[in-house]
């Protein structure tokens, strides 16, 4: 009977093989907002773009292929359709003499 206690204790401290954790997926990463629901209200469209009003209540300029209109032609764009005002330019203070 000894031997046979020996035998469990034995078969007891064995360490159990251990299962690989199954690799968890990772999740699809979360593409930028433009801002612009794809039932945005177009304001104006034309065969050379098309203009959106965003959310946040500016204007986006997409071109015929689907790339944004940044920057001076942006503003060109909106400028003349007359959406924005040209921006006033201050005049510079003459130095008073003391």
């Amino acid at each position: 009977m000894a031997e046979k206690k020996a035998e469990k204790k034995t078969e007891e401290k064995k360490p159990a093989a251990k299962k690989a954790a199954p690799k968890a997926k990772a999740a699809p990463k979360a593409k930028a907002s433009t801002g612009v629901k794809k039932d945005s209200p177009i304001v104006k469209k034309t065969d050379e773009y098309v203009i959106l009003k965003k959310r946040s209540g500016r204007y986006g300029v997409r071109k015929h292929c689907r790339t944004w209109v940044k920057g001076e032609e942006k503003i060109k764009i909106l400028l003349a359709e007359g959406l924005i005002k040209a921006p006033m330019k201050k005049k510079e203070e003459a130095p008073k003499a003391e």
